[in-house]
């Protein structure tokens, strides 16, 4: 399972010769540290180093410019540092290097969180470094398959369809390398839980912008796992605390990816949703049940990593997501905003996509004359409800 080829790869290669310093992001345990140590490091003939092991990150700490010349044989070997952010200033000495020296792709950073404030990180490196994000593992990866972006081209019969069996794992452990390699649930959800103490109660006290209470950010996780909307006022009440202190922990949770901000397409002012990033860690959550509730939920978290992911390993403008709520009580899942296109998309669990259902994707369509909408139901064959409206198979949405 952790050796399965990620499709990162091939942005990454093209990124290589457009930028001198190289970002790969994503939360703790997705896949990066084996993605570079294996796959992208023998593609690049480079060296590789993590700040994770103490003695690397004293010697960076020490004496950073020096570190990184003796590390990368003063420049003529591509560098990976894996966890950068553990020694912030390793970007000015990165920056003072790349200035003197412009070799396009000569350094791969890696992180768990987002290169900015939060992370202590006081050079951005802007117009110096590519920041690619790599997201849980698609469908297609989990298959061993080449990349599809359906979501991208909007042709959803351009390659076969993905098996229906591995869509039920999905839908079950998630994408994340180390939870979807075990089928027993109990055995996973003691190493989800044991992953998220230690994001909750480790990584986050990294952060540098301020004090975070551990407590408040893992009950934040379960709160937004049974109710993704829910007013930051009744939140902040029920733990005994601030809107703002519950502001600063939910950004903070976004910035360490576990979380996803939908906000509504109708009213900007409305409360968000809050998804977590992965089906896997929602099920554990939720204590295994296999329910109307878990299913829709885990799709829709399936549904927004690879419209993400798509995107991303495409090479493409990250597209803005939103969710449809309308004061008639019209509603569906998401919205897919580009620049060219609105697309509407609600996820089912059912086959029989009845006239109540089809209530809000018709408002939508009808309300916006460029829209077009999708219904992603557990059927044989893509088909048509009316003009702009179709309904296409889970299995073709990765």
């Amino acid at each position: 399972m952790h050796t399965r080829k990620r499709h990162i790869e091939k942005i990454l290669l093209k990124r290589s010769k457009i930028f001198p310093v190289l970002g790969v992001l994503g939360p703790r345990q997705v896949g990066k540290s084996t993605f570079l140590m294996h796959q992208w490091r023998e593609l690049k003939s480079a060296i590789y180093m993590t700040f994770d092991k103490q003695e690397v990150a004293i010697r960076a700490r020490r004496s950073s410019e020096q570190f990184l010349l003796d590390e990368s044989h003063h420049q003529t070997k591509h560098l990976i540092i894996d966890e950068v952010q553990k020694v912030p200033h390793t970007f000015d000495s990165i920056k003072a290097l790349v200035d003197e020296n412009r070799r396009m792709g000569a350094f791969t950073l890696s992180g768990s969180v987002e290169f900015s404030a939060k992370s202590g990180v006081r050079e951005s490196l802007a117009g110096r470094m590519g920041v690619t994000r790599l997201y849980p593992m698609t469908m297609r990866e989990l298959n061993k398959q080449a990349l599809n972006t359906p979501w991208v081209s909007f042709d959803f019969n351009n390659q076969a369809p993905l098996k229906s069996k591995s869509i039920e794992t999905w839908l079950n452990r998630g994408g994340m390398p180390i939870f979807c390699n075990l089928s027993d649930f109990d055995e996973r959800a003691g190493v989800v839980e044991s992953w998220l103490e230690a994001i909750c109660y480790r990584d986050i006290k990294q952060l540098e912008d301020g004090d975070y209470d551990s407590e408040i950010a893992y009950q934040l996780i379960n709160i937004f796992a049974t109710t993704p909307q829910i007013s930051l006022s009744k939140i902040a009440s029920e733990l005994g605390t601030t809107i703002y202190s519950i502001k600063k922990h939910i950004s903070a949770l976004e910035s360490l990816f576990l979380l996803y901000e939908i906000p509504s397409f109708e009213n900007p002012r409305a409360q968000p949703m809050y998804r977590l990033f992965d089906a896997g860690v929602l099920n554990v959550l939720l204590g295994g049940q296999q329910n109307i509730f878990t299913r829709h939920a885990s799709l829709l978290i399936l549904l927004i990593n690879e419209i993400y992911a798509q995107y991303e390993y495409a090479g493409k403008r990250k597209p803005n997501l939103y969710y449809y709520r309308t004061r008639g009580g019209a509603e569906i899942d998401l919205v897919l905003k580009t620049r060219m296109n609105l697309i509407g998309i609600t996820c089912t669990t059912n086959v029989d996509i009845s006239p109540y259902t089809q209530r809000g994707m018709k408002n939508f369509v009808k309300k916006h004359k460029d829209a077009v909408g999708y219904f992603i139901a557990p059927v044989q064959k893509q088909f048509q409800i009316e003009k702009n409206i179709f309904v296409i198979p889970w299995e073709s949405i990765g």
